[in-house]
């Protein structure tokens, strides 16, 4: 496969690459991952949380809701960008052949900091309540505008 294979691939020299420390809460990490990776990571925690074994085909599984033809085939190659930049591990599975992947310590972490700032984006650390009469109060106002605005053209 070439260097310049536009498929859904990246190059080996971006797969392993270190990122700087500049980021510490783990924002250019995430950025850095292609929608599809992050969802693999995704599936292999969500697996995991629900005591399913997090081999490829297993994780195409859990994916096929988002995307409907993936493939094991599609999946291996995202998992392995996630391996090499250290948010799971693989193992030799039951039958020694296939391998199991496992969240690693590092992966927890980005998925914890990723769920965090959209809380906040959300406004979830309050009460439920509030935050649902709030965002309710918010999106019937932002409703309620244009109306007042076209309101306010038509009696000039």
């Amino acid at each position: 496969m070439s260097d310049d294979d536009s498929r859904d691939h990246e190059r080996p020299a971006r797969a392993v690459a270190s990122f700087p420390d500049d980021t510490p809460d783990g924002r250019r990490a995430w950025v850095e991952l292609s929608g599809f990776q992050r969802d693999c990571l995704e599936a292999v925690a969500r697996r995991a949380r629900d005591g399913y074994p997090c081999y490829a085909s297993g994780i195409a599984r859990t994916l096929e809701r988002r995307y409907p033809t993936v493939s094991r085939a599609r999946v291996k190659p995202g998992l392995r960008i996630l391996a090499d930049r250290g948010f799971i591990t693989s193992r030799d599975g039951l039958t020694g052949h296939v391998p199991a992947y496992r969240l690693t310590d590092t992966g927890r972490a980005l998925l914890i900091q990723r769920a965090e700032r959209l809380a906040t984006l959300c406004e979830l650390g309050r009460e439920p309540t509030d935050a649902v009469t709030a965002a309710s109060a918010r999106a019937t106002d932002t409703d309620r505008a244009p109306a007042t605005r076209d309101e306010d053209r038509s009696s000039h």
